[in-house]
């Protein structure tokens, strides 16, 4: 009887254990998963941090949190772990009641991008191990990777170049910085020509000016390439040496609007980036660079020059534009030639593998000039503000 009587405790235990678990395993149970940074650039360290909360008294002998992460991530430990499209992580906790625990990964992004681990799946076993309860629970954290700031000296000398071409020819007399006046010349218009101080004088006098730089920059970023070649090292180095150029602006003052023919994985758009200068603006830039989708179709760069959709401002002609391309054929070199022609001061920097470098590159095929480009002058059909930036090997 003693043995009945035991027996049918065990089983009224085991069964009420196990509706209890069914019905309440879940109850006061968080599980948050984090990042300790919001943003990052290629090589450094984050750590992922697991926080699991049980606010009853019923334990949890063994807990399973199971998420995924990009196989870019890598990490210092990959136990518990599979890698295959994404990396995933399958890990086991005994969770007392009342009871917080912490526990922190370390990783290194090695490829730029915007990731976010937006669900966590739970796996839950019952006091005698027999009995299995799941669940979804949503997590909110996001994780910018940043590009990686080129550093080798040929990369910071060209940047220099570009940014110390650009204040040398771009200056412009500012009407609003009154310096004084002088005697009046042949080559003075007659706007400048100051009537108080002529009549005081008795001759003619005009105001003069300070001069000021441009300070205003549109970059325009073109991801398709000239060949099939490595094309997709080199898109990631065009995105690399635009964060470079990008880095060196803000921190000389200028204002930067950034755009690119690529997609943003948040709009599905060709990614635009308003006018804007400081610090604040450069993560938006970088979070921009970050959010490029190189793995769906591109918009055709022309669509910038003209139309609804360019970035050539007509009636304000101060502002540099600075083409990042690869992609040198000559319907784009003529759009490019014609801008140049009507007084834009437009930069053509081509990130290149140095094996595929030539000096006739930015020449426009004269017994080309009809149709559209018809307007551009024949004897001056060579791309003006030309680069070629060398793509290193180690930083490739």
């Amino acid at each position: 009887m003693q043995y009945l009587i035991a027996i049918a405790i065990a089983v009224f235990l085991y069964l009420f254990q196990s509706r209890y678990y069914r019905n309440h395993w879940s109850d006061g149970l968080t599980v948050d998963i984090s990042y300790s940074r919001s943003h990052v650039h290629i090589g450094d360290t984050v750590e992922l941090t697991e926080q699991i909360t049980n606010r009853k008294k019923l334990p949890l002998p063994v807990l399973y949190v199971k998420f995924k992460t990009s196989r870019t991530f890598l990490y210092d430990t990959e136990e518990n772990a599979a890698i295959s499209d994404y990396y995933y992580r399958n890990d086991a906790f005994s969770v007392l009641g009342n009871q917080h625990i912490t526990r922190k990964l370390k990783f290194c992004p090695s490829q730029r991008g915007y990731f976010t681990l937006d669900s966590v799946n739970l796996v839950v076993n019952d006091l005698f191990m027999q009995k299995t309860y799941a669940g979804i629970r949503d997590n909110h954290a996001v994780l910018y990777v940043y590009p990686k700031l080129l550093k080798n000296r040929q990369s910071l000398l060209l940047t220099n170049s570009v940014i110390g071409d650009i204040l040398t020819k771009d200056f412009y007399e500012d009407p609003l910085s009154f310096r004084g006046i002088r005697d009046y010349s042949n080559q003075d218009s007659m706007r400048v020509i100051n009537w108080k101080a002529t009549a005081k004088n008795g001759s003619l006098k005009v105001n003069t000016y300070f001069d000021s730089q441009n300070t205003s920059i549109t970059l325009l970023l073109n991801l398709d390439t000239h060949t099939m070649q490595r094309m997709d090292i080199l898109r990631e180095y065009m995105i690399c040496s635009t964060a470079t150029l990008i880095n060196s602006m803000i921190a000389r003052g200028f204002s930067i609007r950034l755009t690119a023919n690529a997609p943003d994985v948040l709009t599905g758009k060709p990614l635009f980036v308003e006018t804007g200068a400081g610090n604040e603006h450069l993560q938006a830039l970088f979070q921009g660079l970050a959010r490029l989708d190189l793995t769906k179709e591109f918009t055709d760069i022309s669509m910038f020059f003209e139309g609804e959709n360019s970035v050539f401002e007509e009636k304000d002609k101060s502002t540099s534009y600075l083409l990042i391309s690869n992609y040198r054929k000559e319907n784009l070199l003529s759009q490019c030639l014609e801008k140049q022609q009507q007084g834009y001061s437009l930069y053509f920097i081509c990130p290149e593998f140095s094996s595929h470098c030539s000096e006739t590159d930015f020449y426009v095929n004269q017994s080309r000039f009809s149709g559209k480009n018809r307007h551009i002058d024949p004897k001056n059909a060579v791309l003006l503000n030309t680069y070629f930036w060398e793509v290193t090997p180690d930083e490739a």
